[in-house]
């Protein structure tokens, strides 16, 4: 409730729905071992064979259904020329294709030189294919799954469910676009299939600032109660003074003598 809403009602739950769908279409593991198992069938070699050729062509059905978009995200980034080591990346997760084919998203771009400003052993450890799924969810926190404009970003801040079904946050009330605590250089490149917005820095959702918003947007409340803590002391210790005097008061006085007659 303490953070601006910052898509309309209907974008945001088109938003969130299509993260949660797009993360869990994206690949989650290698599909070169999976070839392996239906090779070991070794005794139909005829029937099979003559089968063979049916699971092939049912096989290219889902290749003809995720049509590439022209000039979609993947390309922008190609013809921009200061994206190489993320396209190797996207590449290495095996996510190039998804971007490509992905209807609606915006990519919040790290350029070669955010990837450079990375410690070495973090960009040695997550090109590793041993830890793809780290990658993929890194890469993922970078996607939002709909079409963004800088326009719903500015002058609101709030979390945005990413395609890693993690929330980044997205502040436009400063002199530039934040995401996290990455700046956006370049907003609003259109492509076929969304859009791209280029940042100085490399995201991780370790690193979300949404939790943190949320502990500082709760931290003023506490100070509120404290102030009304003090403020009831003085009015004891006037409650105090304004009853000492009456009491002070409450002496019989002393009846003057009678003159002698």
């Amino acid at each position: 409730m303490l953070r601006t809403r910052l898509l309309t009602a209907t974008a945001a739950v088109a938003l969130f729905a299509a993260g949660s769908a797009f993360a869990q279409t994206a690949p989650m593991a290698p599909a070169g071992p999976a070839a392996t198992p239906p090779v070991a069938a070794e005794e139909p070699i005829e029937a099979p064979a003559a089968a063979a050729a049916q699971p092939a062509t049912s096989a290219a059905a889902p290749t003809q259904t995720a049509a590439v978009v022209e000039n979609n995200v993947v390309d922008v980034l190609r013809a921009n020329g200061q994206f190489t080591t993320l396209l190797a990346a996207l590449d290495a997760a095996q996510l190039t294709e998804t971007l490509s084919t992905q209807a609606a998203i915006s990519i919040f771009a790290p350029t070669d030189a955010a990837f450079a400003a990375l410690p070495e052993a973090d960009r040695t450890r997550l090109m590793d294919p041993a830890n793809v799924n780290e990658l993929r969810q890194v890469l993922l926190y970078h996607v939002v799954v709909a079409d963004v404009n800088s326009s719903q970003i500015e002058g609101a801040r709030g979390g945005v469910q990413t395609a890693a079904t993690t929330e980044v946050q997205l502040d436009g009330t400063g002199d530039a676009i934040k995401v996290d605590n990455a700046t956006v250089t370049t907003a609003d490149i259109d492509a076929g299939n969304g859009a791209v917005f280029i940042i100085d820095r490399v995201l991780n959702p370790a690193d979300s600032l949404v939790a943190t918003g949320d502990a500082e947007a709760t931290a003023p409340v506490a100070a509120p109660a404290a102030e009304d803590a003090d403020a009831a002391t003085p009015p004891a210790d006037d409650t105090v003074d304004e009853v000492t005097p009456p009491v002070a008061t409450t002496t019989t006085p002393t009846p003057a003598p009678r003159p002698q007659s």
